[in-house]
């Protein structure tokens, strides 16, 4: 992904990279962090990012709904966005890309944010500072801190997810993405 000008240029021709958030988030539960990992179809060789397919062979779907439901149910903007989370998680896509298009577009509408989506036509090469090789997983205070459901039990935990933050703050969020 490489961003100029308020254009977030996705590169569906970059190779698959193991281990990343291009197919997982963590949530804050009760217990602390919950990761969410959508399940993919391996193949033998190198697959790019547009070719990766959902593995719909476990209800995993149903799962993460529940786990978003348990973990955000009692958040105070869960019950104006449940539709819209509910509707990405079950959307009938067949490619991992077009599942994250699907929630990309969702926190845009939400937020309101002023940029717009593009996908490459070829691989586009690494350059320093990208955003495709950044370990998001990280934890260090990046952002301002804010209420999360489970703040009383747990410290709060920075970079957790978008939902996380859609949940506990709503529109306000907006105002912590673009600081």
């Amino acid at each position: 992904m490489c961003v100029s000008n308020n254009v977030v240029l996705i590169d569906r021709h970059e190779h698959w990279i193991k281990q990343s958030i291009r197919n997982r988030c963590e949530i804050l539960g009760s217990s602390g962090l919950h990761k969410l990992v959508v399940p993919i179809c391996h193949k033998n060789g190198k697959q790019t990012l547009g070719s990766i397919t959902v593995d719909d062979a476990t209800k995993w779907r149903w799962n993460h709904w529940k786990s978003i439901k348990t973990a955000y149910g009692r958040s105070p903007y869960f019950e104006h966005y449940a539709f819209e989370i509910e509707a990405c998680i079950f959307h009938d896509c067949e490619r991992l890309i077009e599942l994250n298009r699907q929630i990309l577009t969702l926190f845009m509408h939400v937020w309101e944010l002023p940029i717009l989506t593009s996908e490459s036509e070829e691989f586009i090469p690494y350059n320093d500072g990208d955003f495709r090789q950044k370990n998001w997983l990280t934890r260090h205070a990046t952002h301002t801190s804010y209420q999360q459901v489970f703040q009383p039990r747990v410290a709060t935990i920075y970079n957790a997810s978008a939902l996380d933050l859609l949940c506990c703050e709503g529109p306000l969020g907006r105002n912590i993405i673009l600081s």
